[in-house]
């Protein structure tokens, strides 16, 4: 062993005659190893002896050198080098078929040492054709064979390049899973392929990579993460080159996501991670080889590059990059860009002409580049693997559906926003099935009640779409006072997408869980009936009707006070210039009397007398004068020429009943009305100016006036019935 150790230098000298010479001994003490080697390495001998187990590991580190050194020499020129290197290389063969022998479980180690064992494997090793039997080797032995030859190979003495590279072949095609100094083996090939080394060299580092992450891709993407430059795409470029290896190592570099820990970039740290698995994205999707493997892995990589982006732009955001500011090409901004390049990569093997550009022109890159847009850049890219690429759409729902039932909160924002634009592609009962399987709800849930607007925001678009379907309303009504709480907030999307939501669940609702609802709604949409959109309008003013309706039967009288509070808009939104909302507020209203059980005001409803419904109103709600009055007074700034109409009317019926304080709440009526001047058109002009006349003559209605008008309503009700009556017989 000791000999062995002290010849292998001489064995890659510069001077030929010292190789020969080394390359002699070794063949002759070949023949002389294999009695001690079979000793040293008998499991029976090793145990009664501790001393022996270090020879053995020593010769295993020997070994992997030697058969690497012996490979060079069958490649050199010299004749005699090449025979000895060759019958060395017969002689370490019968060592290693005995040591392959034990696995047999033979134990008559003489019989062995008289070589019967050779004579059982030299078949094999003649079969394989091959210098070298990778299957005889253990990991530390394959790996030190590998580097001896990727060391040694660029040495001029070596001439026969086809020799290694046959042998690297053989070897690596016959080997176990398993290979040892990984990492130095994937430095040596880097170091070929940059290096201006003959073009045979450079196809022998090429296929040994090539090969070894066929083995053991794990082993080598983790080496090629950690050890070689980001810069540099040649390594990936490499072992992607070949299409079966390139959705190996793509689905390798899937698992290789660290933690998400905004550790700042050094060795080990976690955003250096993410910005070596950019590179390799980067450098591996833009290569064409990549398209079927893309295509196939295709719900993995978006989903999983999504979050890179995000994560890249809180690294950003927290200054995790300030290290390599300075260097204008890993810029925090140019390395956010680097990352969505992969992305608009990724969408070119979509097979869709026209697909990138389409998503430039709605902003959906430039979206990505930023924390404020990237909800709504994701909403873009998503609605284009919508159109383009339906097939795939379950699959990226159900990758998205199995991350949010993670509750990972790095990911949600992403995650949320693909799972809202996909409910409208997949299958109804695949989405139930999801959506009850892995406890969607319950995160929408905690979405809703998040301080993070974007979540909200998302949440409630998901609901949105999952409310109409008829099967997800027992899943969802728990969310009824959550959802309730959005629409507090008015003014936003949020609560508008909200009133659609209740909408669609109300009446699906189990009852007992949808009055207290109901309760809450006719107060906090009122502040809907003013928004610019008319389905909203109409929406919210259809969900005032369906709560009456939902809490009618069981909370009569908690839902009657709030229902006069919505009396008068009601009444407004029947002179709604679109006539979906008109249609709408005349059935919330009909609804509302009945409950009420004002029975003039269903009458005027039902024969089409709105100019008088004000007055009807007000004579049946005396006591909330001071109340319709200031209601009014919002409808005064409505962009709707008759909303503002039946405003000013209105005003001016409601000032002959106010009682308390009557001068001054006319007064700041009269302001109110002055100050609509300006900017009113003519008609609306004169009827300011004569509603403010009125209002400073006109006096407070006496209590005998307004009972003579409950009698008049009386006979023309009773009236109206006996004419219907009259009609009915004489058809």
């Amino acid at each position: 062993m000791i000999i062995l150790q002290a010849l292998l230098p001489c064995a890659k000298s510069e001077w030929l005659r010292v190789r020969q010479c080394a390359m002699g001994r070794i063949a002759n003490l070949s023949k002389v190893l294999v009695p001690a080697s079979l000793i040293a390495s008998s499991p029976r001998y090793s145990e009664s002896r501790d001393s022996d187990r270090s020879i053995q590991k020593q010769s295993k580190k020997l070994m992997g050198q030697l058969l690497g050194n012996l490979i060079l020499g069958c490649a050199e020129e010299d004749q005699d080098i090449r025979r000895d290197s060759v019958e060395a290389l017969h002689g370490i063969h019968r060592i290693l078929a005995m040591r392959e022998s034990y696995k047999f479980g033979h134990a008559n180690l003489q019989l062995y040492a008289e070589g019967e064992c050779w004579d059982f494997f030299c078949a094999q090793y003649a079969a394989l054709n091959t210098l070298v039997v990778g299957s005889w080797l253990c990991p530390s032995e394959m790996g030190d064979f590998i580097l001896t030859i990727l060391q040694g190979i660029t040495q001029p003495r070596v001439s026969d390049t086809d020799v290694v590279a046959r042998t690297l072949d053989a070897v690596l095609k016959d080997a176990d899973r398993q290979l040892s100094n990984v990492p130095l083996i994937v430095q040596s090939i880097y170091d070929h392929l940059t290096s201006d080394c003959e073009e045979s060299l450079r196809d022998i580092a090429i296929r040994t990579l090539q090969q070894m992450t066929r083995l053991n891709p794990q082993c080598v993407v983790s080496s090629v993460l950690r050890d070689i430059p980001w810069s540099s795409a040649i390594m990936w470029q490499t072992m992607v080159s070949e299409p079966s290896l390139a959705e190996v190592v793509l689905e390798t570099l899937l698992q290789k996501w660290p933690k998400p820990r905004h550790d700042g970039l050094g060795p080990g740290h976690n955003c250096t991670g993410y910005l070596a698995i950019s590179h390799a994205l980067h450098a591996i999707l833009h290569l064409p080889s990549t398209e079927d493997s893309a295509w196939q892995l295709i719900h993995k990589l978006y989903v999983g590059m999504l979050f890179q982006i995000f994560f890249m732009l809180q690294c950003k955001q927290r200054g995790c990059f300030s290290p390599i500011a300075n260097d204008e090409d890993m810029s925090p901004v140019n390395i956010i860009r680097h990352a969505v390049e992969s992305m608009r990569a990724l969408f070119q093997h979509l097979r869709s002409d026209g697909l990138v550009e389409d998503i430039e022109q709605q902003g959906g890159w430039d979206m990505l580049m930023s924390l404020d847009t990237y909800h709504t850049g994701v909403a873009v890219l998503t609605r284009a693997l919508r159109s383009t690429a339906l097939l795939c759409c379950p699959s990226v729902f159900e990758e998205t559906v199995t991350t949010l039932a993670h509750r990972q909160e790095h990911k949600e924002i992403g995650t949320m926003a693909v799972f809202a634009e996909l409910l409208q592609c997949v299958n109804i009962t695949d989405i139930v099935e999801y959506v009850n399987g892995y406890s969607i709800p319950s995160l929408l849930q905690s979405h809703l009640k998040s301080q993070n607007s974007v979540l909200r925001d998302l949440a409630t678009t998901s609901l949105v779409r999952l409310s109409v379907i008829p099967a997800m309303a027992v899943t969802l009504q728990d969310l009824l006072p959550e959802i309730t709480e959005q629409l507090q907030d008015a003014h936003s999307i949020i609560g508008v997408k909200s009133v659609t939501v209740l909408h669609n669940m109300l009446h699906l609702a189990d009852r007992q869980k949808a009055v207290p609802t109901a309760l809450q709604l006719p107060e906090l949409l009122l502040p809907f009936f003013l928004n610019e959109s008319a389905q909203t309008r109409q929406r919210s003013i259809l969900l005032c009707k369906d709560a009456m309706e939902v809490a009618g039967d069981t909370h009569t009288v908690e839902i009657k006070k709030e229902v006069c509070n919505i009396l008068v808009p009601l009444f407004f939104h029947l002179h709604d210039e679109d006539q979906s909302v008109a249609q709408a507020s005349w059935e919330a209203l009909l609804c509302a009397a009945k409950l009420l059980k004002h029975r003039h005001l269903s009458y005027l409803l039902k024969t089409a007398q709105p100019k008088r419904i004000g007055e009807c109103l007000l004579v049946g709600h005396g006591s909330r004068a001071d109340q319709f009055l200031e209601q009014s007074l919002s409808y005064l700034c409505s962009p709707q020429e008759p909303l503002q109409r039946a405003a000013v009317r209105f005003i001016g019926l409601a000032g002959r009943h106010l009682r308390n304080g009557r001068e001054e709440k006319l007064n700041t009526a009269i302001e109110a009305l002055r100050s609509l001047k300006s900017t009113s058109s003519p008609s609306v002009s004169i009827l300011l100016a004569e509603t403010i006349q009125l209002l400073r003559t006109t006096p407070v209605i006496s209590t005998q006036q307004a009972l003579c008008y409950r009698l008049r309503s009386v006979w023309e009700r009773r009236l109206h019935s006996l004419r219907a009556v009259w009609l009915c017989y004489s058809g």
